[in-house]
Formats: C-alpha cells, structure tokens, sequence
C-alpha cells in the first residue's frame, strides 16, 4: 500500500493572522512587513494581492500599485503561537505529522484516513477543525512529491 500524506498549508498567513486579530484590518487591503526602514512585503491579504501586491515588493512598489494598502509589522510570535495551534490539531487526525514551515504541516494519514471514509473526508474535516479553532482558512491536499524526507521516517 502506498503512503498518503497530507499537506496543510495556510492561506496568505501572516495577512490572515493580523486580519483576523485585528477586525479592523478585515476585508481591506493589507501587507505584513518587517520592522526596519528598508522592510519589504513578506506577504500580502487577498485583497491587496488583487491590486498585485506580491511577496518580495518593496513597500513603495506595493504603495503605488495600491495606494490605500495597510502596512502591519509582523509579529513573529503571534504567528508561532497559531502553528502551535496548527499543529496540535493535525495531531488528533495522525501522530505522523511534520511542520515543514511555520504554515505549513505534512501529515501521513496513511493508517487514520479510514477514521473518516478516507483522505478526502480526513483533508475536508481538518480544514473545518482549523477554521473553527483558528479562524483561518488553509488548503489540505494529496502531495505525492514531497520534498526533503518523508514524515514518519
């Protein structure tokens, strides 16, 4: 039998993090930066990204394609303490799970997905279980290639 991991991998983070702690950035266009003077976008909100705010853009870029753009320092602890969340979670679907990143987990659901009728249901019920425990949404699909070594091993 083949192996059937999982990757779970948060939307936009760092923005959907900040928006969702602070409702007054919801819904408006918003990049997470670094503290210093010579900061660039780590990454952007869905909204800003409609403007073409992208990872890497300077703020200035980012300021001119979307004059109206909120610029939020990031906070690193904030977003350790949401993958902590993340991955305590992904631990009651598998003990076999690796955090590749701070949003991203790899889960090897090879011996649980039969708990739910198989990996789609399983991929469906932890996207449901974050979304309520978190407020964040997050993609959950088959990865056959995963990269560096395989979970579990």
């Amino acid at each position: 039998m083949s192996r059937i991991i999982l990757c779970v991998d948060m939307d936009a983070f760092f923005a959907s993090v900040e928006q969702q702690s602070n409702p007054v950035l919801r819904n408006k266009p918003i990049a997470v930066t670094g503290a210093g003077p010579r900061t660039i976008i780590t990454t952007s909100s869905y909204e800003a990204r409609a403007y073409g705010v992208k990872t890497g853009m300077t703020v200035y870029e980012a300021k001119r394609l979307c004059p109206q753009i909120i610029f939020v320092t990031g906070n690193n602890k904030k977003y350790a303490q949401i993958c902590e969340r993340l991955s305590e979670i992904c631990l009651r679907f598998t003990p076999d799970t690796e955090i590749y990143s701070i949003d991203e987990v790899f889960l090897d659901v090879t011996g649980s997905h039969h708990l739910l009728n198989g990996p789609e249901n399983l991929a469906r019920a932890i996207k449901e279980t974050v979304k309520k425990r978190t407020g964040h949404y997050l993609y959950c699909g088959n990865r056959a290639q995963r990269p560096y070594r395989q979970v579990g091993q």
